[in-house]
């Protein structure tokens, strides 16, 4: 019992990062919409988990 219960842990931080990731590509994507970020490296770094799956699939 004490594995699952570690592994519902890490399944909720998990899940709680991922959730964080999300929001700052929401933001990103706004702030690259309404024009107040023009490029960044920022934007390869945040779309490199996304490129990742995609080619994986």
């Amino acid at each position: 019992m004490n594995y699952y219960n570690k592994l519902k842990q890490i399944i909720y931080y998990l899940n709680y990062i991922f959730g964080i990731y999300l929001w700052i590509l929401v933001v990103y994507s706004f702030f690259r919409y309404t024009g107040l970020i023009k490029s960044s490296p920022l934007g390869k770094i945040l779309l490199m988990p996304i490129k990742s799956i995609i080619k994986l699939f």
